[in-house]
């Protein structure tokens, strides 16, 4: 079995678990299945993969006959240009699977916009999306203005959606996006210079992201790997669990918490690795317990000490191992701070 898929019984039954749920309900939410063996394959909608065509309007065909059936939407080899603007990108329904092939990529076609979506889930239940590629048009976007351009954005009243082995890249804004979500999985996905996050977390309850990548996110403000942070008073994110993923050269940070605009807590981050970026960076969120920040560790390369000038010297990793989570609380991989609103003159 997967490795990935392996660890998804202990690691989603600490959300579960904290919701009141019995062990029966405490399922792995990383080795999704299909409810159907209806199959329909984007190619048989009209959909060419050849990297020229739009091919949107045949793969949302796809989706629209399986969806709700629990079936699986089949995305084989190929470069599927999708339109992500506008009112009409593509939208996943419930009750179904999109799985896209190891050498499939929906390529977001060049635009302008100040916002886009690729794949958008919103409204719907039972959701999963497997594998491929979503390659996003930051190195061809024709505007300036702007920070949201989205690889898949969860919102709306979403519940039980688990993205596996996803790789979003290059988007104008994030890779990946959850609002108003609850029973959300990230298993295995990679999030790879994108331009503002590698993964936003605005309102949330029960979210996993376990064996996951967040690497080289930078171009425009916060650019960290991954941002827990409401955008308004109502908002809260709880019963959230980071686990087992890489947080590597994020131009801002691993992770940032920031609770100045909502409500944070019940927050676990534990055995991940941070490469290249400061660690952790929690804002104005007095919920979120520094016991429960453990395990993880800090590699560093620190050159070591010259003979002279005439001696090459090798740079050394160094690995720092934060307490184990057995033992309370350790701040090495943490900065906290509370912070004022300014005051208008």
């Amino acid at each position: 079995m997967n490795s990935i898929l392996r660890t998804g019984i202990g690691i989603v039954a600490f959300a579960m678990a904290a919701a009141g749920l019995s062990p029966s309900a405490m399922a792995d939410r990383c080795a999704v299945k299909p409810t159907s063996s209806l199959v329909v394959n984007v190619k048989d909608k009209g959909a060419k993969g050849d990297g020229k065509t739009n091919d949107t309007a045949a793969i949302q065909r796809a989706i629209d006959e399986v969806g709700g059936t629990g079936g699986t939407v089949f995305v084989p080899k190929g470069t599927y240009m999708v339109r992500a603007t506008g009112k009409q990108p593509l939208r996943l329904r419930s009750k179904m699977t999109l799985r896209l092939a190891s050498g499939a990529t929906l390529k977001v076609i060049p635009n302008s916009a100040v916002r886009y979506t690729t794949l958008r889930i919103a409204n719907a239940t039972d959701v999963n999306v497997i594998g491929g590629t979503l390659y996003g048009d930051r190195r061809k976007h024709k505007g300036k203005k702007g920070e949201w351009g989205m690889g898949i954005h969860i919102g709306r009243k979403t519940k039980r959606v688990t993205i596996v082995g996803v790789r979003s890249m290059y988007m104008w804004g994030d890779g990946f996006y959850v609002n108003d979500a609850v029973d959300t999985a990230f298993c295995g996905v990679e999030a790879i210079r994108n331009r503002r996050q590698g993964l936003s977390i605005i309102n949330a309850d029960r979210l996993l992201v376990t064996d996951s990548v967040f690497r080289e996110t930078r171009g425009t403000a916060p650019s960290f790997g991954i941002d827990l942070e409401p955008n308004k008073a109502h908002e809260k994110i709880t019963n959230v669990r980071i686990q087992r993923s890489k947080f590597i050269g994020n131009e801002r940070g691993g992770i940032l918490i920031a609770g100045k605009k909502g409500h944070i807590e019940k927050i676990e981050i534990r055995n991940n690795v941070f490469e290249k970026n400061r660690p952790i960076l929690i804002e104005n969120a007095p919920r979120v317990r520094s016991a429960s920040i453990c395990d993880n560790r800090f590699i560093t390369k620190q050159t070591a000490t010259s003979g002279g000038f005439n001696t090459y010297a090798e740079p050394v990793r160094m690995v720092a191992f934060q307490m184990n989570c057995k033992k309370g609380s350790d701040m090495r991989f943490e900065k906290n701070r509370m912070t004022k609103k300014k005051k208008k003159n």
